[in-house]
């Protein structure tokens, strides 16, 4: 039976399930998808007829996979079929990365870059499983005065009638920018012209552009010492202006390499979580990983955006809940509940008034997330209490603030007020056999508190 310690007493009812434990080095049947014979790597989401087409790419050798899924959530790897390269035709290989549907030719079309001057080729399918590579003339032409250009999005620009396209680009300087060029016909290209260009970055990674309500955004990833967090930038039209400072980020330097994907219109951001916790790397990010939850992305009143669970991807976390609360008042004395938590979902709605510092949700041995705020921070810290990774939120006062942590082994992930998302890789010993609440500098409440046990790919709770 699991053990409850501190003042929450007996007056309260558990369901008690069965839940092995798991050493560091068994297999891990995870929540979060990933192909069982490769990390995932960056990925490049397209929705298409109430699935997702999640293009991906294969460690070391870079060759292309695909996922495809109904629910986000359970996921088939399926062929991909690239065409053999006929004499004549003139870039082999080819590849399948983020898919334009292309109204004129009702082809569906990917673009990627040869070599480091960034000269951008194309391969086309009219059914996202038979791929070919495209005519030399469907191509943007490589340009001078660049030491790198490289992961193209190509899109329509309704306003204009023509196609745009983002790139990364390393001027001669070394630092990194996103340039912009477009087209009336996916052929004739205008001169690319510089969008951002801080002066003080490093390279930029898989920028998409997209509008939201009457503002674009521009969607990147900040390289420094890996991938870098997502983020973004506002402006009133496709050519600018746009700021060299960001607006904001949607989730924090776990959450690599992403990319929105539109279901029906609304953006999906997706993106791959280290395999292997930095701290257990070297120091060092590892290059692929799961997948991880897919969150939607929402404009706010004042033109940032924020980030939620994808609903559907919810309906597939709830369930009969192997712990429940309806209210309870949580201070500076932990209160702990015994067990096994090492694949669970949590969802509370949580009340931090003014005198309220910080409200802690440890999963020991594993770590904790951590509101705080004298910092205005949410973060997911290791067990040796330094932080995974952190973000800066707005905490409001006396207002109950709907808070969902996800583990699933060494994965956390925390979604706040349906504005703020966190993924993390943390180092993993063995299952989470504790939990606890607590707070500093005073009382916090806690209301319709349920954890449920979730199943991993081939498991049940």
């Amino acid at each position: 039976m699991r053990r409850l310690t501190g003042p929450f007493g007996f007056a309260l009812a558990f369901l008690v399930l069965a839940s092995s434990v798991h050493s560091a080095d068994e297999p891990f049947d995870y929540f979060h998808y990933r192909p069982k014979d490769h990390v995932l790597g960056d990925v490049h989401p397209y929705f298409h007829k109430g699935e997702c087409f999640l293009y991906s790419l294969k460690p070391k050798t870079y060759d292309v996979a695909l996922s495809r899924s109904k629910d986000l959530v359970n996921w088939t790897p399926a062929p991909v079929k690239m065409l053999p390269i006929k004499l004549g035709e003139w870039k082999s290989p080819y590849f399948v990365l983020g898919v334009l549907h292309d109204p004129m030719s009702n082809l569906f079309r990917s673009f990627y870059t040869y070599g480091r001057t960034g000269l951008v080729a194309s391969s086309t399918s009219k059914d996202l499983v038979n791929w070919s590579i495209a005519p030399q003339d469907y191509s943007i032409p490589a340009a001078e005065n660049y030491v790198k250009r490289r992961d193209p999005f190509v899109f329509w620009i309704p306003e204009r009638n023509e196609y745009g396209c983002v790139m990364c680009t390393t001027t001669n300087a070394k630092t990194g920018s996103v340039t912009f060029t477009t087209s009336p016909d996916l052929r004739k290209w205008s001169t690319p012209v510089e969008l951002i260009n801080p002066g003080n970055t490093g390279d930029f990674e898989c920028p998409q552009m997209f509008r939201l309500g009457d503002r674009w955004y521009l969607l990147a990833s900040l390289f420094d010492r890996g991938v870098g967090q997502p983020s973004y930038w506002t402006g009133p039209k496709p050519e600018g202006p746009w700021p060299a400072a960001r607006t904001g980020v949607l989730d924090g330097k776990d959450l690599c390499a992403a990319q929105l994907g539109f279901d029906n219109g609304t953006p999906v951001l997706f993106g791959w979580i280290p395999n292997v916790a930095a701290a257990a790397n070297n120091g060092k990010q590892y290059w692929g990983g799961h997948l991880a939850l897919p969150r939607e992305v929402h404009a706010l009143k004042d033109g940032t955006l924020g980030t939620r669970l994808h609903p559907g991807v919810a309906k597939q976390l709830a369930g009969k809940p192997a712990y429940y609360l309806a209210t309870h008042t949580i201070d500076a004395t932990p209160q702990v509940l015994d067990g096994q938590w090492g694949r669970s979902s949590l969802e509370v709605k949580l009340t931090m008034p003014k005198d309220v510092r910080e409200v802690r949700f440890a999963f020991e041995p594993l770590g904790e997330v951590v509101l705080n705020r004298t910092e205005r921070s949410l973060a997911i810290r290791d067990r040796d209490g330094k932080a995974g990774t952190k973000l800066t939120v707005d905490l409001p006062d006396d207002k109950p603030l709907p808070l969902r942590i996800v583990v699933d082994g060494d994965i956390v992930e925390v979604f706040l007020n349906d504005r703020y998302s966190l993924a993390a890789r943390l180092i993993r010993t063995r299952d989470v056999t504790r939990l606890s609440f607590g707070t500093a500098g005073g009382s916090a409440r806690m209301d319709e508190l349920q954890i449920v046990k979730i199943a991993g790919a081939n498991t049940k709770p």
